[in-house]
């Protein structure tokens, strides 16, 4: 459900096909952040703007592993 989104979900969309043709990342309050083909750039977005409302279809969540997260951690530590 839309009301359980959590930042960093990624939210899918039926633009141009019958399939998911296009994901966002949820930032929270409602806005999620992507690649917009209309004005060629990463814009933020509301979920309830009229275009991403008729065509939103859901979201998944990713979940990391613990291990995942450790690993995360020190590859930004170490820069790479």
């Amino acid at each position: 459900e839309k009301s359980n989104l959590s930042a960093g979900d990624l939210v899918f969309f039926r633009t141009y096909a019958k399939y998911p043709s296009h994901v966002g990342i949820y930032l929270g309050d409602n806005r999620f952040v992507h690649a917009s083909a209309r004005e060629r750039k990463v814009t933020i977005e509301s979920l309830d703007t009229p275009y991403y409302v008729k065509r939103y279809i859901g979201a998944k969540r990713l979940l990391l592993e613990e291990g995942d997260l450790q690993n995360s951690a020190q590859v930004a530590s170490e820069g790479r």
